[in-house]
């Protein structure tokens, strides 16, 4: 009777032990950057036609994406003139790479190519050039799948709002617009092929004209990913309401490059 209750304890604890063990099988990409915690809300990977596999995982503001030269289960040192890589793209636009001087591993642990789904880990160190760090540890990717051949950043996004304005007299229409508050400062971005106009106010900003430069106010376009900053203009905040994080803003400037940027009016939900 003794060695029936002694098997029924121990048979309890390995059962109790696996329940307590459980884990969530669902596709993720995660990672620890310096002072915060990353973890995809969309993860997704792609079989290009070279071989090679893209890994992109996404937040509404953020995008990690890996790049391995191959699917086999092997260790992919990352940096110098490698064909594997891995960028960071943070909320404020800013983007970190390992292209050409960061440092790290990308490693395949586990793959079922017929199920089309990819598992790893990584870790990186990439460089926004000239500005900034970032350091990437104890990141991993659990079955993320590449069976559509869609990475996240391939489906159109909603839309925060609408822009138009005149550059150089040309008419200008986003196709897309993100606005996000960051800290004291709404940033409106409309985005139209190469051209990016970006538009700034203070998160407590009111109603009303205000003659550009001011503190907590900024304006550019950026071509092709050249950025060309105002510097000057008048930035019209018709109404900003800071509950349900809605504005209205008029903008019209003067960049450094000399472009024109008129009849600028934005609507958008932050």
């Amino acid at each position: 009777m003794r060695r029936l209750i002694l098997l029924f304890v121990l048979v309890a604890t390995v059962f109790i032990s696996g329940c307590e063990n459980t884990e969530d099988n669902s596709p993720a990409l995660q990672g620890q950057m310096e002072d915060f915690f990353y973890r995809a809300t969309d993860v997704r990977a792609r079989l290009n036609e070279d071989g090679s596999y893209t890994i992109q995982g996404i937040t509404r503001d953020e995008t990690l994406t890996l790049h391995l030269r191959s699917g086999q289960l092997i260790d992919y040192p990352v940096g110098g003139g490698s064909s594997n890589f891995a960028t960071f793209e943070d909320s404020a636009g800013n983007i970190y790479t390992t292209v050409p001087h960061g440092t790290g591993e990308i490693t395949l642990t586990d793959r079922c190519i017929s199920c089309g789904w990819l598992t790893g880990k990584f870790n990186f160190t990439a460089i926004q050039e000239g500005v900034d760090t970032l350091t990437v540890e104890k990141g991993f990717f659990f079955e993320v799948s590449f069976l559509n051949g869609e990475l996240p950043s391939d489906t159109p996004t909603a839309s925060d709002g609408t822009m138009t304005a005149e550059v150089n007299g040309i008419d200008y229409e986003a196709n897309n617009v993100s606005a996000s508050l960051d800290g004291g400062t709404i940033k409106i971005e409309g985005f139209k092929d190469d051209t990016v106009i970006v538009v700034s106010i203070p998160s407590d900003g009111v109603s009303g004209n205000y003659d550009y430069p001011m503190t907590g106010f900024f304006a550019s376009v950026i071509n092709n990913g050249v950025e060309d900053p105002a510097v000057s203009g008048l930035i019209s905040i018709n109404f900003n309401n800071t509950t349900t994080r809605e504005a209205r803003v008029f903008f019209t400037f003067t960049t450094e490059s000399g472009a024109e940027v008129t009849m600028g009016n934005t609507r958008v939900n932050y």
